[in-house]
């Protein structure tokens, strides 16, 4: 069974692909982009001249002080197993400072590296699972950072912006064959224990992806505050990493929109498509661009494409039966959750979903039905010892 955390630590997910971009602009045609993909990363447009390797951060994204290593040493020597090392260890960073612990508290849009997450005592998911696996590995625990495939899930980061989420947690291997594969005895270590299932699809990933995302995370949160110039040489650091995270391309393109480049931001959104064509954020963004320059005809070619697949997505249709429910349209909620049923058959919250309208409607067997479904799929959701 897979073991995760025993406290429940509240926390967004995080922000990994900006959708949906902001200031309308000057209605000129877009021309047929001529600008290769060389010259949409030199960053002459934002910069004013190419961008030299130079100019690029360079952060070590596990790097440990000796007060931190301290902290994990103490945290980590009454541990009688290797199990009970890896809980002491998470446990000491969520507990309060009168027992001994950091008390970490959540803060959505705050990516730091290890060293300032532990000084500053707040992080959001990809900060917390750099900094648990940094003092992981100092005391000997091979944690890994873990990518999990959480439904898409959009937030409003103000009145102009969605962000579209993404999660990581951390992964500890109990057994030495195939680390990068989730087995039965791993420990998941996870802030958001209301969101994390088991089922999930979830794998592993390289120090190199994360840092990748790590400079993705920034690049968003300089955008926010407006500073063009450092969000795109964390973008353009991320890239280097690699080069294959549609995200990233879809966040340049939400940077180049912002600044009314909208040659480089269609450049950037499409080659997002060549990589993934499925991508939802960025058919949304393409939608919108063309919507501002005035190109109807492509504006509405991406919107069809976004909701052809809205419509084969399970989660979106969960989301829409959520918003039907909170309106307390239970019989169209009912016929939303049914089509996600229909789509996915093994997520928990559909059927708790199911659940509630059959209570609302008093279908009490029908209701009974979904309750079975649950208990079938519950995961475990504590440590076990």
């Amino acid at each position: 069974m897979i073991r995760v955390c025993l406290v429940k630590f509240f926390i967004v997910l995080c922000a990994l692909a900006a959708a949906g971009c902001t200031t309308v602009g000057s209605g000129q045609p877009v021309q047929a982009y001529s600008a290769n993909v060389a010259d949409l990363l030199s960053g002459k447009a934002i910069l004013g001249h190419p961008v030299s390797d130079a100019e690029l951060p360079d952060l070590d994204i596990f790097q440990v002080t000796p007060e931190m290593e301290a902290f994990a040493k103490k945290a980590t020597r009454h541990g009688e197993s290797y199990y009970a090392k890896v809980k002491n260890l998470h446990i000491a960073l969520l507990s309060s400072e009168q027992y001994g612990g950091r008390a970490i508290a959540y803060h959505a849009y705050v990516t730091e590296v290890p060293a300032v997450t532990f000084e500053q005592r707040r992080a959001n998911c990809l900060s917390f699972t750099l900094l648990y696996v940094a003092l992981a590995r100092s005391v000997g625990i091979n944690a890994l950072v873990n990518e999990v495939e959480i439904p898409p899930t959009w937030d409003l980061r103000n009145k102009k912006e969605m962000v579209f989420l993404r999660h990581v947690n951390v992964k500890v291997p109990m057994s030495r064959e195939n680390p990068n594969i989730l087995n039965n005895d791993d420990v998941i270590i996870d802030l958001e224990m209301d969101r994390y299932r088991s089922n999930y699809r979830q794998h592993s990933i390289s120090d190199v992806l994360a840092a990748a995302q790590f400079y993705s995370n920034r690049a968003m949160e300089y955008l926010e505050n407006k500073n063009y110039i450092d969000a795109f040489l964390s973008l353009r650091k991320s890239i280097s990493l690699n080069d294959r995270q549609t995200y990233v391309w879809s966040n340049l393109g939400a940077l180049y929109s912002r600044m009314n480049l909208w040659r480089e931001a269609e450049l950037s959104y499409l080659h997002g498509l060549e990589i993934d064509p499925e991508d939802l954020t960025v058919m949304n963004n393409l939608s919108y661009l063309y919507r501002q320059i005035g190109n109807k005809d492509l504006a509405a070619k991406y919107s069809r494409m976004a909701q052809r697949y809205r419509e084969s997505n399970p989660f979106f249709q969960y989301n829409l039966a959520l918003s039907a429910y909170d309106q307390s349209d239970y019989a169209a909620a009912l016929d939303f959750v049914t089509r996600a049923l229909q789509l996915e058959a093994n997520d928990i919250r559909f059927y708790e979903l199911a659940a509630s309208i059959y209570e609302k409607q008093g279908r009490v067997s029908k209701r009974a039905e979904m309750l079975k479904k649950i208990k079938k799929l519950k995961p475990l959701e504590l440590y076990k010892d």
